[in-house]
Formats: C-alpha cells, sequence, structure tokens
C-alpha cells in the first residue's frame, strides 16, 4: 500500500530515479508517520489473537483507535528477553515459539541473530516477509548508491545470520552482480575481487580496514587492475570517523563509502548515508514504524537535529514473527530530518554505541566508542585506529579504578612521544567526559586486528 499522493512532499532534489520508493522517500515526515499509524491501526488489533507473546504482553494495554504514532505510547516495550522467553515456549507445531504467528508450512526461511550477547534467536519468515525484508535491505542499499550495473562483493561468511542471506536478496533486487566471497581466505577475497572486476563491497568497518591494508600487495599479484569504486560499511560503528574513513578510501582507491546499520530482529538493513553524508536515512518506512526514547524513563524524544536517544521499532507487517515497541539498545544522535540535500526526509542519525556495551566510571556512563571518537577526533594524526578497552572479566561493566585503555600511536609519531601523548589522552578524557582512563600508547600495529569485525572491549589475559 502506498500513501495518498497528494499528499504534501519535500523539495526534491536528486535526479529522476535517485529513489527507491520516491512517494514515501520525499513525503514529509509527519505525512509518513500519519500513514504509518493508519498500517498499525489495521495491525495491532489482530496480533492478540495471532501471537501469545502479544497476548500477555498487550492483556491490558487500553489500546483502541490509533490517532497517530504517538498513541503507541499505551503499548509496553518488547524487550530482547521477551524474544527470548517466547523462544523457549516451543514446540512440535511452533518450534519458533510462542510469538510463531504463521503455520510452520508457510516458513520458507529463518534468519539468526549472532548469539555474542546469549542465545541466539532465530526469525522465521513467509515469503511474503522475505519480500517486505528484501526491498527494504534494497532501498537502503540504493540510498547508499548501489546500482543495478554494480558488482557487488558479499563479505559477510555467514548465510544464516542477518547480515548473510538478507542483505543477498537485497543485492539482487537491486539487480546487482552479486559475488558472495565472504567464508574465502582475506588472499582469496582480494584476488576474486580483481578477476571479477568487482565494483562494490560490503564488509565491516574492521575487515574494510583490514583489506585496504593488503588490497594493493596482494592484488597487484592478479594482473588486473582494480575497478573497485565502492564501499558498504555495517555491522560495527567507526565510518563516521574520518580517520578511519581516510585510512578505508586510500587503501582501496575509492571515493565512494557510506555507513549503514540495521536490526536482525527487525529487518537487518534499514538505515544508511546518502550522497550528503550527513548521517544515515532511514530507508523502511514502508514496513517499519520507529520512535526515539530516552532509555533512562521510556518518554518519547522528538526526532529533531541533536537529540540524542535510544531507537524502537514497530513492524508495520510482519507474518511470522512481530515485533512491537522493539527496544534496540541502539543510542543514536539525531544529525537532521527533511530538509536533505538528497531530496529524502527520513530522519538521519550517527549510532553513538549499544546499551549493551555501555560500562560505569564511578556511577558515570559511557560508551567506548565516545572515548575512541573523542581520541580520533582530537588527536588525529598522532593516533590510529587501534583501540582497546580492557576488562578484568568479561561481565565487568563498573570500573572504580581508571578504566585500562590501549591505543595505536600514528605512523609518524616518535616514540619519545608517547608518554605525553598518553598523558594528554587521559586529560581530554577527564575533562570532556568525566571519566578516567590509564592510557597506555603501543606501536603502530600493536593491537591484534581480528579479519571479520574488532572488538572496543577485551578481557585482559590473567595469565
Amino acid at each position: 500500500m502506498s500513501p495518498d499522493s497528494n499528499l504534501e512532499r519535500s523539495t526534491v532534489r536528486a535526479s529522476v530515479g535517485e529513489y527507491w520508493n520516491a512517494e514515501l522517500e520525499t513525503l514529509s515526515w509527519p505525512q509518513v508517520e500519519r500513514w504509518q499509524a493508519t498500517q498499525l491501526g489495521a495491525m495491532l488489533p489482530a496480533l492478540r489473537r495471532r501471537s501469545a507473546l502479544y497476548a500477555r504482553l498487550h492483556a491490558s494495554a487500553a489500546f483502541t483507535h490509533l490517532e497517530d504514532l504517538t498513541g503507541l505510547q499505551a503499548l509496553p516495550f518488547t524487550f530482547k528477553d521477551d524474544l527470548r522467553d517466547a523462544q523457549r515456549a516451543c514446540s512440535a507445531q511452533q518450534p519458533f515459539g510462542s510469538n510463531q504467528c504463521a503455520a510452520t508450512q508457510d516458513i520458507v526461511q529463518v534468519l539468526s541473530s549472532s548469539g555474542t550477547t546469549g542465545a541466539p534467536l532465530y526469525y522465521a519468515m513467509t515469503q511474503a516477509d522475505v519480500d517486505r525484508f528484501s526491498d527494504a535491505i534494497a532501498n537502503t542499499w540504493h540510498t547508499a548508491g548501489l546500482r543495478r550495473d554494480d558488482v557487488v562483493a558479499h563479505l559477510v561468511g555467514l548465510p544464516m545470520v542477518a547480515g548473510g542471506l538478507s542483505y543477498a536478496d537485497g543485492f539482487r533486487r537491486i539487480g546487482a552482480t552479486l559475488c558472495w566471497l565472504g567464508g574465502f581466505p582475506t588472499d582469496r577475497i582480494v584476488r576474486e575481487m580483481r578477476r571479477l572486476r568487482v565494483t562494490a563491497m560490503l564488509a565491516t568497518t574492521s575487515f574494510g580496514l583490514y583489506l585496504a591494508q593488503h588490497w594493493d600487495n596482494i592484488g597487484a599479484e592478479t594482473g588486473v587492475p582494480s575497478v573497485l569504486k565502492k564501499m558498504l560499511g555495517g555491522g560495527e560503528p567507526g565510518l563516521n570517523q574520518p580517520d578511519i574513513r581516510a585510512q578505508i578510501t586510500n587503501g582501496l582507491g575509492i571515493s565512494h563509502l557510506r555507513d549503514s546499520m540495521g536490526l536482525g530482529d527487525v529487518i537487518p538493513s534499514m538505515w544508511s548515508e546518502c550522497e550528503a553524508q550527513d548521517g544515515m536515512h532511514f530507508n523502511a518506512q514502508k514496513y517499519v514504524a520507529i520512535e526515539l526514547i530516552d532509555p533512562q524513563n521510556g518518554a518519547r524524544l522528538p526526532w529533531r537535529a541533536g537529540e540524542r536517544g535510544e531507537i524502537v521499532y514497530t513492524a508495520l507487517a510482519r507474518d511470522a514473527t512481530p515485533v512491537v515497541r522493539y527496544r534496540s539498545r541502539d543510542h543514536a544522535l539525531v544529525t537532521g530530518v527533511n530538509g536533505c540535500a538528497c531530496g529524502r526526509t527520513s530522519p538521519r542519525i550517527h549510532c553513538i554505541g549499544r546499551t549493551d556495551d555501555m560500562l560505569i566510571y564511578k556511577g558515570m556512563n559511557v560508551f567506548p566508542t565516545a572515548v575512541r571518537d573523542l581520541v580520533l577526533q582530537t588527536f588525529a594524526g598522532r593516533v590510529g585506529t587501534g583501540f582497546r578497552i580492557w576488562k578484568t572479566h568479561k561481565e565487568q561493566v563498573r570500573f572504580d579504578e581508571a578504566i585500562a585503555l590501549d591505543i595505536e600511536a600514528g605512523i609518524d609519531l616518535a616514540s619519545t612521544e608517547y608518554e605525553q601523548l598518553a598523558s594528554d589522552i587521559e586529560a581530554l578524557v577527564r575533562t570532556q567526559l568525566q571519566v578516567r582512563v590509564n592510557v597506555s600508547i603501543t606501536a603502530p600495529g600493536g593491537i591484534p586486528r581480528g579479519v571479520y569485525k574488532n572488538a572496543l572491549l577485551a578481557v585482559r589475559d590473567a595469565t
């Protein structure tokens, strides 16, 4: 269903064909939200009958008619533990648990969470759900600049995780040529990207940095010049940092680098940068409503530049495993809404971090990404991109002593300057974030790197 074509539009400045869904992408955001409310008004009354999970969660909710999205405040939030509890309540008839709302014979695909923060969750999908996912993800890739004539290297190795099959479906939906190289050794990936004349790639920020360091040396062995032009990053924050972007673009010899983000529980990719690169646009407005809330008290916040909050998602239509007011735990800084040079009207954000990663220093909350971003912005050139906060044990969240922090030196920084740099960083973090850190500067390359993702947090080996 599409909105009324007579509704107010923003001023469109992009060229014809630059939108995946021009009607919704250029509709003023308040109009989009009102249209979404009509979709939810049709979906929510039946949800209690379809889902045992939501029959329980919404049992006491005073929901009647949804005039606009503010009416969602009458409904409780859904947390990941709610989905885990529902999954545990499985049976032969409902192998996906008490939130399975479609017959098993109608389920054509299953996605899995990574399981890094607990037991993995499985998301069942009907064919209609697969179509919704692939269309929304194609919209996201299109906003990020992928086109039908691109040859795309898909570098996520596991098909069943959120960034696997669903990402591939999105590439195919655009009509791009899919080269699924994820899972091969790095040297083979680099060689095959040259031989297959790959023009675009999808990788985590960490793997993008890793490839940038090996791109020319390994690629030159093929004798085939690179035609790579574009990279889409996802799976972890970091691409909002100029130093990280510069290392990737310089190493790969590209100028087109776009950040993206999603959530497997909802749709695996929903946000991406346009050519303005002023934050990631929301691209799943046809299928998902979003709210911004205060993570402390759950109060609704406005979508306006400078606002900070947690993103909450509600699927407008989901056959097999619906989610309503789902707490993402993703904290975002809103960079704008409406008025983007590209003509899109949806909110734009930078991801600040996840609740699961938050640390507490003597009562002061801080995200590891906040520390890293502050250091990279202030000491550009003097520090590298290697960064590691150390815990004493996996469950540690609270710190009463200064937080141990390793940072790589910039390649041109003399070792005689390491001690002063460490002192400068400690003073900056204490002044700006009210947190004490104990900084050790390592030589360039001194912090071990993973091929797929690089964790900002690690446990110090007691041995």
